[in-house]
């Protein structure tokens, strides 16, 4: 096992954080070997219902910040043991008690008192409804919306209430105080004792959002599971970074198509990718169905979902973008130090398609739509890979080079494609096959070579780029 953090340890301290008081959590991996995180601190506002851990790996110093999600209703009971009764009155007992009372040897053991706590289940459906579904960038500030103060029932209400703040000079500011204010404010003394690039956040449902805002917020790392949408929590530049894909690289999330919790999202925050096939299972109809059951953490942590490295196995995960399965889990390959990863796990994907061309002409239909699909992402990434490039010249080891430099390689590298976009091959490539799709479908040889040709190119082209900004 190496030392970096698998899907397998994030989805069990993701599981971890609805454990109450934890001192260390030990994690039983999946080839036996017993992994201890020990708690750094358990972040807590009993206030908005926040639960976190910020933990540590001893051997590794690796840093998690685990958050917890939505929280069921605690049920407690308490227990009366009657001992020394007569067999009549023991009968009597069993009988009126019903599920009640069990008999252990000659002791009746009665729950007397049974009751359940809503308080915390409360607090997480109301940042579920009001932050996750109805809130604005403006739910995860502190302090916004500075006016002057005129004594209107509104005003007059948010302060009593503690939304707002009188100001000396006259004015009112209205306050938040909620899971995600809480949280921002809660882990900024670890990004900035162990650097945002050394952190990575993690969680499941609503503590899977808070883990995603506070990557995007800190520009950090996050695994997450079946995670609650922080997008529109973001601000307009948050938003047009995920955008962009900036955090594709930084963020994962993984998700059961069929999870309405999961499923319901603006934009997705960094790279998404299905737990199974998303075909004929991620329609409304199909997630009311599910009635939640695909949500739980539990279906993450199930040790046969992974390789004998702690990954999810080959095959099991879908890529959002092309909704086909892929052979090796981000995670690994961002662990192994693959930048750029889902444009080589699409990229990978291309020539899984040209195999599957060559061995059957009716998937050539499903062909031609993928491929139009893999053209408008092609070239979004390379949108992005482009303006990813300008922005580390002209400082660090780059300070040599300017934004020109960049456009040079790009010329000598590239061709304009459509709109001005680099190319990293010729669109008489992609239009050939294209024109094979409509016209022909015996010829599945040639499509298959064309796009194996495609697939090539871009990644030789894709490596050469690198090789050049690390010289």
């Amino acid at each position: 096992m190496g030392d970096n953090l698998t899907d397998y340890v994030a989805s069990k301290l993701s599981e971890s954080a609805y454990n109450d008081g934890k001192k260390s959590f030990k994690i039983k991996d999946v080839d036996g070997e017993k992994i201890v995180w020990n708690t750094v601190e358990i972040i807590e506002d009993k206030k908005t219902g926040l639960y976190g851990y910020v933990l540590e790996n001893p051997q590794t110093k690796e840093i998690v910040i685990s958050f917890r999600g939505t929280e069921p209703p605690k049920t407690t009971t308490k227990e009366v043991e009657l001992k020394g009764l007569d067999e009549p009155t023991k009968n009597a007992i069993m009988s009126e008690a019903g599920d009640r009372a069990t008999l252990k040897g000659d002791t009746v053991i009665y729950e007397s008192d049974k009751k359940v706590d809503y308080s915390g289940f409360l607090k997480d459906v109301y940042e579920d409804a009001f932050g996750v579904v109805g809130g604005n960038s403006n739910y995860a500030k502190k302090e916004y919306g500075t006016t002057a103060y005129v004594a209107t029932p509104s005003q007059d209400a948010a302060l009593q209430t503690g939304n707002a703040k009188l100001n000396d000079n006259g004015t009112i500011t209205f306050t938040n105080k909620n899971q995600f204010t809480e949280a921002k404010a809660a882990v900024k003394k670890y990004v900035d004792k162990y650097g945002a690039e050394n952190i990575t956040f993690t969680g499941h449902s609503l503590g899977g959002g808070i883990g995603q805002y506070c990557a995007v917020v800190y520009d950090s790392n996050a695994v997450t599971f079946a995670a609650a949408d922080a997008y529109g929590l973001l601000s307009e530049e948050e938003q047009n970074r995920v955008r962009e894909g900036d955090y594709k690289d930084k963020i994962i999330t993984y998700a059961y198509p069929s999870d309405a919790v999961a499923m319901f999202h603006e934009e997705t925050i960094g790279s998404l990718y299905y737990m199974e096939d998303p075909a004929g299972k991620d329609g409304l109809g199909d997630q009311l169905a599910d009635k939640l059951g695909s949500h739980g953490i539990k279906n993450y942590t199930d040790t046969n979902l992974y390789d004998e490295n702690g990954y999810y196995k080959s095959n099991l995960l879908f890529d959002e973008k092309l909704r086909a399965a892929i052979s090796t889990s981000p995670l690994f390959l961002k662990n192994s130090g693959v930048s750029d990863f889902p444009i080589v796990i699409q990229t990978e994907l291309m020539k899984s398609y040209a195999a599957q061309v060559e061995a059957s002409e009716d998937l050539i239909a499903k062909t031609k739509k993928e491929m139009m699909q893999f053209l408008d992402d092609y070239l979004s990434a390379m949108e992005y890979a482009k303006s990813k490039f300008k922005g580390q010249v002209g400082a660090g080891r780059y300070d040599k080079l300017n934004g020109s430099d960049v456009d040079d390689i790009y010329r000598d590298l590239t061709v304009s494609g459509p709109n001005g976009i680099p190319m990293l091959f010729e669109m008489d490539y992609f239009d050939e096959v294209i024109e094979f799709l409509k016209d022909a479908q015996s010829d599945t040889g040639e499509i298959a070579h064309n796009m194996n040709k495609m697939a090539k190119d871009f990644a030789h082209i894709d490596e050469m780029l690198a090789g050049w900004l690390r010289f």
